[in-house]
């Protein structure tokens, strides 16, 4: 089966033709980025979706009905925060199995409109419909100033991150473990991650404020969004995995996987669903609370990642796949 990838750019050769809309559309960053971003009147509208399917994003044996509204809302305000937006607006489209009750649809609801309320953003409207499994579509519209891309770092940028990856994927692990009810120190705060992550969207702003060059959403595993940035910017990035090592929540996720026998790099380079933000920023710079530098951006092309002075290349940059 194809991958991800392979799928978009199959989107792309068609959705992309000029034979489907005129040049003179103002549309401002298309298919590939976190969002869209469009001109409406004198303001720059972004606009970004996710789904989540069960079986495949959660389980509802794992997480209750508020848990995945809330984290299928997390993922999607996200984008829209990675882009230096604004989110305002969600569209929200189910499909529900059957025997599916008001009160849990209820339930489902009240997960997706508390975590739009938290950045101030509402739900305006939707579709329903009938599915073997339940499956949840949001698509969030908001404003931006000016868009931040993925293409944009420059060489001799630093590159940042707005928390420590990997708590998601511990949590993750507990579950596929049977563990979730042990009583390891940080169980509670792994499971929280992954059942239902936040989206530090302050420290977000205040990255997109600095004059950062380029930014994204880590949704899909720190290694495989570092490699999409310098793709998409044409440039090299060194990772220093040392610069993470005396962060708190490093410490507290190290032993973590000390407890569980897990490999905490796997955790923090590929584990996705953190939905921290990963930028580059021009030297000079000063970093806003939260934010925590991890590597620099280097005239060759290529991503390299750095552990006590070696480059480490066991993990794929592949990051959470689909299909």
């Amino acid at each position: 089966m194809a991958t991800e990838a392979q799928f978009i750019a199959a989107l792309t050769a068609v959705f992309e033709s000029p034979s489907w809309f005129s040049t003179a559309e103002p549309l401002e960053v298309g298919i590939g980025d976190d969002g869209a971003v469009f001109r409406f009147g004198e303001r720059f509208m972004v606009a970004a979706a996710d789904m989540s399917v069960e079986g495949v994003h959660f389980k509802r044996e794992w997480s209750s009905l508020l848990e995945i509204g809330a984290k299928t809302t997390a993922a999607n305000l996200a984008d829209i925060y990675a882009m230096g937006g604004k989110p305002l607006y969600l569209l929200v489209t189910a499909g529900l199995p059957v025997g599916f009750t008001e009160d849990e649809i209820a339930q489902l609801a009240t997960g997706i409109a508390s975590t739009a309320s938290e950045v101030g953003a509402r739900v305006i409207g939707g579709d329903l419909s009938s599915s073997p499994v339940l499956t949840l579509s949001i698509t969030v519209l908001g404003e931006v100033a000016k868009p931040i891309r993925r293409a944009g770092a420059k060489v001799g940028d630093r590159v940042a991150i707005t928390g420590v990856p990997g708590w998601s994927a511990a949590g993750l692990h507990l579950l596929k473990s049977d563990l979730s009810g042990s009583n390891f120190e940080s169980t509670a705060k792994a499971l929280i991650s992954h059942r239902s992550p936040q989206v530090d969207h302050r420290t977000a702003l205040r990255l997109a404020e600095t004059g950062v060059s380029a930014m994204c959403d880590i949704s899909d595993g720190l290694l495989s969004e570092v490699n999409h940035i310098a793709s998409a910017s044409n440039v090299g990035i060194e990772i220093n995995l040392e610069m993470l090592e005396s962060h708190s929540e490093f410490i507290a996720l190290e032993k973590l996987a000390e407890d569980l026998g897990a490999d905490i790099w796997e955790w923090v380079l590929t584990g996705g669903e953190d939905h921290h933000f990963l930028a580059t920023l021009p030297q000079g710079i000063d970093l806003p609370e939260g934010a925590i530098e991890i590597g620099k951006v280097v005239t060759e092309i290529d991503v390299r990642i750095r552990l006590d002075g070696e480059v480490i290349s066991k993990y794929e940059a592949g990051g959470w796949r689909h299909f």
